[in-house]
């Protein structure tokens, strides 16, 4: 017990400087999951083609490549803080103009500039939280902001149950919640990270490297866009109303923050590939069933939303750790850009061609598409761990549940976080 204690005391001395840091975490990511889900029922209830829906929700899929291709030259030049309140500002701004006029032409290209403020926006706080974290503590760091971006988003969805039938009291609150995200990182005084080079790498060394986590990563991308993009309009289409798709969503996203601790610690423990192709299994198995169960009540829809979301957002971590147990150091940071475009490829591809399987042929398709993506993978690794039974680890690492950001790896330690801890140090001092 007494060893428990003490745990608890450095896990809180660790985490209480990053206060700042979760809260604004957790409300950009509630008003970001709530965004998605909400778009894309208003997009149902108009009549919009279900293709044509998943075409423009997925154009923020585009523009997140953008900005993992471009944001980090902004960040570097002003600095973190004021990046994330700049593009959180324009982003707040944006979400207004959703309730201005309809219009799915227009609600794409709001959608685009959306994903790149968005994403700009969550590179800042990645980059920052890199600032805060070394080697010895960074699995743990980056677990907690898993976690809350999970919470954040999965919370987010309850929020669908608010009335709103003038049609724009939902985009309001989102406007909201996005502008308080800016409270508590814009009172955080961080100083500017020192800037260090990186060795470069292209996407044919890092698949020849680890050619089970790259494709992962694309496969990945499949099913978090299509849970993201399309998960509402299949609960609707699946005769539930708007509190079961609310819950269907919740449920989906806490699966898969539930399953981060116990399969990152298993996956330190043995061959990753093993756990990757497991749990693609499991998914391929088990994503055809809940057709049959989602509609039965509200037991059976809880657990299918837990077992969808669990295979679905526990592959990429593993295939990020899996990639960076065999790489050098000075390779980190191009190979976590790369990454992160690779996902973000199968989360623009995916949506896009479900959406046009289930204008085609129905429903079962959004299921289905689980079920071929994780079947394709399953077989893909099997190939690779058959001939490459070797992993060819460098330095085993602990699984992060994010990707390093395509922005510059930190690893200097600063120690006043916020405003308010400074004056509690100025307090100390003085008495």
């Amino acid at each position: 017990m007494h060893n428990f204690w003490n745990n608890l005391k450095s896990v809180k001395a660790l985490v209480s400087p990053l206060t700042a840091f979760f809260v604004g975490t957790l409300f950009t990511c509630l008003a970001s999951g709530l965004l998605s889900s909400y778009l894309a029922i208003r997009l149902n209830d108009a009549n919009v083609p279900t293709f044509y829906s998943g075409l423009i929700l997925s154009v923020y899929y585009v523009s997140y490549i953008l900005a993992t291709l471009t944001a980090y030259k902004i960040i570097n030049r002003v600095g973190h803080i004021r990046s994330f309140s700049a593009y959180v500002s324009i982003l707040s701004a944006l979400i207004l103009l959703h309730a201005v006029y309809f219009s799915p032409l227009y609600w794409g290209f709001l959608r685009l500039l959306e994903g790149y403020c968005l994403a700009s926006a969550m590179i800042c706080l990645e980059s920052w939280l890199n600032t805060r974290s070394n080697n010895k503590n960074r699995g743990m760091i980056m677990s907690l902001y898993m976690i809350t971006s999970y919470l954040g988003a999965a919370s987010g969805q309850l929020f669908l149950n608010i009335p709103d039938k003038l049609g724009f009291i939902t985009f309001i609150l989102i406007s909201i919640l996005y502008s308080i995200a800016l409270v508590p990182i814009s009172l955080t005084a961080l100083p500017s990270p020192d800037i260090k080079q990186h060795k470069s790498m292209s996407f044919k060394q890092l698949y020849k490297i680890a050619p089970v986590g790259v494709v992962g990563c694309i496969v990945s991308g499949i099913l978090v866009g299509n849970v993201y993009t399309l998960g509402t309009i299949y609960a609707e289409k699946s005769g539930l109303d708007m509190a079961q798709i609310s819950l269907f969503m919740f449920f989906t996203i806490l699966g898969g923050m539930l399953i981060q601790f116990p399969i990152g610690r298993l996956s330190d423990r043995m061959d990753r590939r093993f756990v990757m192709m497991w749990t693609s299994g499991g998914l391929f198995l088990i994503a055809p069933w809940i057709q049959l169960f989602i509609n039965e009540g509200l037991v059976q829809l809880v657990i299918c939303g837990l077992l969808l979301g669990a295979g679905t957002f526990i592959l990429y971590p593993i295939c990020v750790s899996h990639i960076n147990d065999k790489i050098e150091d000075d390779e980190r940071t191009e190979a976590a850009g790369m990454l992160i475009m690779l996902q973000s490829l199968g989360m623009i591809g995916g949506p896009i061609a479900v959406s046009f399987a289930m204008q085609l042929f129905g429903n079962i398709s959004f299921l289905i598409a689980f079920s071929i993506a994780n079947g394709f993978f399953v077989l893909f690794a099997l190939r690779f761990i058959a001939f490459r039974p070797n992993a060819g680890y460098i330095t085993v690492t602990k699984t992060d549940p994010i990707p390093l950001t395509p922005t510059h790896v930190y690893t200097e330690i600063t120690t006043p976080d916020t405003l308010i801890d400074k004056a509690k140090s100025i307090f100390t001092d003085k008495h």
